[in-house]
Parts: C-alpha cells; structure tokens; sequence
C-alpha cells in the first residue's frame, strides 16, 4: 500500500471540496488503496486553518461540525509522532517534509509545484494532486 503525505493545501482543499482531485486521494484512502500520515503538530495547524475567518465562510460548518470533523481526521491519517527539539522546524512546509521521511512516505503530494524543485522529501516522490489521481488511476501501487 502507499504511503502518502499531503501538504497543508492539498488537505485542506480535499476537506472543503469533495470535487477536486484532493478529495479523490481521501477517497482513495478510504478505499484502502494508500495510507496517508500526518504529524499532531499538522492536525494542529489543520484544526487552526479551519477554524479561521476565512475558511469558515468557505465550509459554513458550525462549531459542532467543525469539531466533529477534526476529531474525525486521527481517523482517517497514520499518526507519526511530532519530530524531537532538536528535529523540529518553524515552517508549514519544513513540518511536511519532516513527517514524510519520518512516515517512509512514497509520494509527498503538494500543491505548489514550484515547492518541488526547492525541496527533497526523504525519499518520497513529489507530486501534485491531480499527477497522483491520475497515477492512482493507472494501478501505480
């Protein structure tokens, strides 16, 4: 099975969106074609995005189903423990690229493909949403 990691977009876009190529790959998983991780400190960072000004307009959930949602999320993403003092790093993408080595992710799906010249995932293959949808699709296992 593959082991994915998304960056903070491309999840957030698959949890608002149930349309978009994003949203395929939580289905994928559901459908236990790939497991994906995060980190509590990503879930953390997920649970404040949702909860902003912004995106509230954007999903009009209430507090209840809000909260229902991000309880739900342990669920559906492996947990990797948040990296130690000495590994931890201040940035959104640097907590991504931390969880998916740590994971032995295969692919590390993001959703600036320009972020993918400027940094190494591990190991794991840097691709966009909609390239992995089509990949998932061909029977890449």
């Amino acid at each position: 099975m593959l082991r994915v990691v998304l960056d903070h977009i491309v999840l957030t876009s698959a949890l608002l969106n149930p349309h978009g190529s994003p949203a395929r790959l939580l289905d994928f998983a559901l459908q236990g074609r790939l497991r994906l991780f995060a980190t509590p400190g990503m879930l953390a960072i997920e649970s404040k995005a949702l909860r902003s000004g912004l995106l509230r307009k954007c999903h009009r959930m209430t507090d209840r189903e809000l909260s229902e949602l991000i309880a739900d999320l342990p669920v559906l993403l492996c947990l990797v423990p948040d990296p130690g003092k000495a590994e931890r790093t201040r940035t959104m993408m640097g907590e991504v690229l931390s969880c998916a080595a740590r994971s032995n992710a295969d692919f590390l799906v993001i959703s600036d493909e320009l972020q993918a010249r400027n940094f190494e995932a591990g190991g794991a293959e840097i691709v966009k949403a909609d390239q992995f949808v089509k990949l998932i699709g061909r029977g890449v296992s």
